[in-house]
């Protein structure tokens, strides 16, 4: 039987554990609790870091070595033709015969019409042997008044009856030269505006003849330009096709259109066969004053807030700039610009993500992708 001393003992040390057992969780709470705040502020610190450095955008800029290269004006203009000849019948007659067809190309002095001759070869025979009757009565004339057999003034008679003689034979031969009509210059028979039956009146128009040789190109420069350019200048021009042709500047007018005060400015190409046709579409570049651009592709350049196109590049401190550009030069897949600074780098992707005044990193100078 347990005594009252043993009882009391028992219950001290139970109260005791209990104690123990208390004070060990409340110090390891205490100590988690400080371990695990600062564990995750060990593990948040790179987390901000990452978010940090995330926040200053990548792009690749590249370096651009300026070139001299003359600044280009391009202008829109249509081929023309160095002249038109609108040929006419001199004299009136039926058509007998077609020899050139529409489309095809006829050389100066070649037949494209005959007309009737009617007796018109019979008139000429008559003609020049009355011409040779009064050249014979004028030299018989001249014999006899060296012995004084004959007057003065019937010498002056035959004279003129032998200047009539002449007169009606050379009418006669253009009469008959007529009834062929030739081509007047070389070029294209464009068209023809009769057929073989008809009758035709002196004076009517009978066909149209395109010269192409050389072909006109016709451009109107604005005033501001126009003092650049001068007689026999090198231009090319681009025909819708994709061919080109080197053009010579042949005249420049010194009027402007009052209206919208440009100046027209022609340019000739060489076109010995004709097969370049007139009222085509093209453009002609003209070069102007030489400067030093970039040559940059086309899908580097953007628009700032006002309109204007431009470029972004960095700054040595890895700050973007934007600077409007001069297009001087266009090709099918390059631009030649002015306005950029020397040495600059040219971001060449990613420009679309940031914005003039922004801080970049750049990762790469990738000169391949400008």
């Amino acid at each position: 039987m347990m005594t009252k001393k043993n009882k009391l003992a028992n219950i001290n040390g139970s109260w005791l554990i209990v104690g123990v057992i208390v004070a060990g969780i409340s110090l390891y709470l205490m100590t988690a609790d400080v371990v695990d705040i600062n564990d995750s502020r060990q593990r948040a610190l790179p987390a901000a870091q990452n978010l940090q450095n995330q926040s200053v955008p990548v792009v690749h800029a590249s370096r651009f070595d300026h070139v001299n290269i003359n600044r280009m004006l391009t202008l829109y203009g249509t081929t023309q033709t160095d002249r038109t000849v609108m040929v006419s019948a001199e004299v009136a007659a039926r058509v007998v015969g077609i020899t050139a067809e529409r489309g095809q190309m006829v050389r100066q002095g070649q037949e494209i019409i005959r007309l009737h001759e009617g007796s018109l070869k019979a008139q000429l025979r008559s003609a020049k042997a009355k011409v040779r009757q009064a050249e014979q009565d004028y030299q018989s004339a001249l014999s006899l008044q060296e012995n004084n057999y004959i007057a003065g003034n019937q010498i002056t008679q035959l004279e003129a009856d032998r200047a009539e003689a002449i007169a009606l034979r050379a009418q006669l031969q253009t009469e008959l030269d007529n009834t062929r009509i030739n081509a007047p210059i070389t070029g294209i028979l464009n068209q023809r505006m009769v057929e073989i039956g008809d009758f035709i009146d002196k004076g009517k128009p009978v066909a149209e003849i395109l010269d192409l040789d050389p072909l006109v190109i016709r451009v109107d420069v604005p005033q501001t330009h126009v003092g650049h350019f001068s007689l026999g200048q090198s231009a090319t021009v681009r025909f819708p096709s994709g061919e080109t042709s080197t053009a010579t500047i042949r005249f420049i007018d010194r009027q402007a259109n009052p209206s919208t005060r440009t100046f027209a400015v022609e340019l000739s190409i060489a076109n010995p066969e004709m097969t370049i046709s007139a009222g085509l579409s093209v453009k002609a570049d003209l070069l102007m004053d030489q400067v030093q651009a970039l040559s940059v592709s086309p899908a580097l350049l953007t628009l700032d807030e006002a309109g204007k196109p431009g470029v972004k590049w960095v700054s040595p401190d890895n700050q973007v700039q934007f600077t409007a550009v001069d297009v001087v030069k266009s090709e099918s897949d390059r631009l030649w610009i002015t306005g950029i600074p020397d040495g600059a780098r040219i971001i060449t992707r990613g420009q679309g993500f940031v914005r003039s005044g922004d801080q970049v990193e750049v990762i790469s100078p990738a000169p391949s992708e400008g």
